[in-house]
């Protein structure tokens, strides 16, 4: 097997009729999700798209989105998934600067792209005009005669990610085939995935948790069964959908799973069918993952860590002894996955000895590691550090910003950022992009923004400003919020201040802005 679509060919081939993606009751089998993906290849092809190009993806999760991943990738493009609850704005700086040869997006969208759009579009909804491609007629064509299409660069990019920028626009993080062929063959052996499995897609496209529940399912001739966009954050919802969906593998945030556990129901998970359960993204509170440890005694977890530029590089299997009640920290990270080199890194940038309690900042190098930023080789270099080997050439790693320590049987444990770039119900998110969007609203003179605890173990953004001249209208500022950014990186609260405390240097003092709260709005 080559590229990522290898894998929906073979299945299709050796069990047609099996489940391959499930959502809200309505299922699509192997046969038929190669035959759809294949037309809307051929759709994408006839239009112009060639190996290379970018097709954007501007679309809620459904079966139909799942054609849309595949069908772009039998194309020889890279899909670029836009989250669907984006401000337009957003969407079309992503849609610019990726330069995308094609949109396929919701019909509520259709009339904006039009209008500030030149490529290409295939409507999910709409009949087809003169400007549009209307869905059934992608999923009409009639596929080449080898159906393969063109055949995939194992280098070349297979999709594009967006992720929170510091310079207030979202960077695109360039993803080969074999970037994530390395992760998933890992993740498909690791966890034993099969054909029998039901794993769960609670992530959004656009974010990087989706490249499991999409290829490592697929891989393994499993199902992969969609979590309905308006259940995601209900914990009762999600535990009726792990029992009525015999969910077998569930995989989100922490949070999520907290969520569950608060929930009046969650006891239907002691009766489950999940026998493994992974979660990554963010820390997971160790009193909440003791209780779901115990409520599901049978089922494997894990502890996945990567950023987006990495896939899941470092991993760890919980035991026993790491939900004791004598436990107060959180489990660690573990250790580096079979693909991925993983060094610690000092303040300098030089490598440290790989020994119990050794610090610094976490760097990883390997087959799963980003291509680049797009666009951006000045990022690019900026996040890599050559790490000197013995009789070997020096390795180019990616600075991850995550400092760690070595724990006495040498794992990685996760002891913070070294920037300012936090984690929000999963997302990362840069608190300068915020600090951006803030200071660009009305009558804002200064923004800063911290992460807090909110008493639950979830990290909130909290925005404290300094207005040009008082009174500052923060439910406008809010709004102005709600057309720059996604919703989870709005701030959760907003406080104003006539000035910011700053440090001797002369930069504003974070730790000092809470000292002297005014009213929270």
């Amino acid at each position: 097997m080559n590229g990522l679509g290898d894998c929906l060919r073979h299945w299709a081939a050796k069990r047609p009729e099996a489940p391959a993606v499930e959502f809200q009751g309505e299922a699509i089998t192997y046969g038929e999700l190669d035959r759809r993906s294949s037309a809307l290849a051929r759709t994408l092809i006839d239009c112009g798209v060639v190996p290379g190009d970018r097709v954007a993806l501007w679309l809620h999760k459904s079966i139909e989105s799942v054609i849309a991943v595949h069908g772009v990738l039998k194309a020889g493009a890279a899909y670029v998934p836009i989250d669907p609850s984006a401000p337009f704005k957003r969407a079309g700086h992503i849609i610019a600067h990726c330069e995308v040869a094609c949109v396929i997006a919701q019909d509520d969208r259709v009339e904006w792209l039009r209008k500030d759009s030149s490529c290409r579009i295939v409507s999910v909804g709409l009949a087809a005009d003169a400007s549009v491609i209307g869905w059934e007629e992608a999923l009409a064509a009639v596929p080449a005669k080898d159906a393969r299409g063109p055949l995939p660069d194992l280098h070349g990019p297979a999709f594009i990610l967006h992720t929170s920028g510091s310079k207030g626009v979202p960077k695109g993080v360039v993803l080969s085939h074999g970037n994530a062929r390395a992760f998933v063959e890992w993740a498909v052996a690791e966890f034993g995935l099969g054909p029998s499995d039901r794993v769960s897609s609670h992530a959004p496209l656009h974010f990087d948790l989706s490249v499991l529940d999409l290829f490592a399912t697929c891989m393994a001739g499993g199902c992969v069964v969609l979590v309905p966009e308006s259940q995601v954050g209900l914990g009762g919802a999600l535990n009726r959908f792990v029992v009525e969906r015999r969910i077998t593998v569930w995989y989100s945030v922490p949070g999520a799973l907290t969520r569950m556990l608060a929930a009046k129901n969650s006891g239907l998970l002691a009766g489950s069918r999940l026998r493994v359960v992974l979660f990554a993204g963010e820390t997971f509170p160790i009193a909440r993952l003791r209780q779901l440890h115990s409520l599901i005694a049978d089922a494997d977890f894990y502890n996945l860590y990567g950023p987006t530029e990495t896939n899941v590089c470092v991993f760890h299997r919980v035991r026993g002894s790491d939900v004791t009640e004598e436990r107060r920290h959180p489990v660690p990270i573990g250790r580096a996955c079979p693909y991925a080199a993983t060094f610690i890194v000092d303040a300098a940038g030089r490598p440290v000895a790989h020994e119990p309690a050794a610090s610094g900042e976490l760097c990883v190098a390997g087959d799963s590691v980003m291509l680049g930023y797009w666009r951006d080789d000045d990022e690019t270099t900026a996040k890599t550090v050559r790490i000197p080997r013995d009789g070997a050439e020096p390795l180019d790693a990616y600075r991850t910003g995550d400092l760690v320590r070595l724990d006495d049987e040498l794992n990685y444990v996760f002891c913070g950022r070294e920037d300012d770039m936090v984690k929000v119900r999963g997302h990362r998110v840069e608190i300068g992009e915020i600090e951006a969007v803030l200071s660009a609203a009305d009558n804002v003179r200064e923004a800063a923004c911290v992460a807090v605890d909110d008493g639950t173990g979830e990290r909130v953004i909290e925005a404290y400003l300094v207005p040009e001249a008082p009174p500052l209208d923060l439910s406008a500022v809010r709004r102005h919020c709600l057309t720059e950014i996604p919703r989870y990186m709005v701030p959760e609260r907003f406080h104003v201040r006539t000035a910011f405390p700053v440090t001797g240097t002369g930069k504003i003092d974070r730790k000092r802005l809470g000292e002297t709260r005014a009213d929270p709005r």
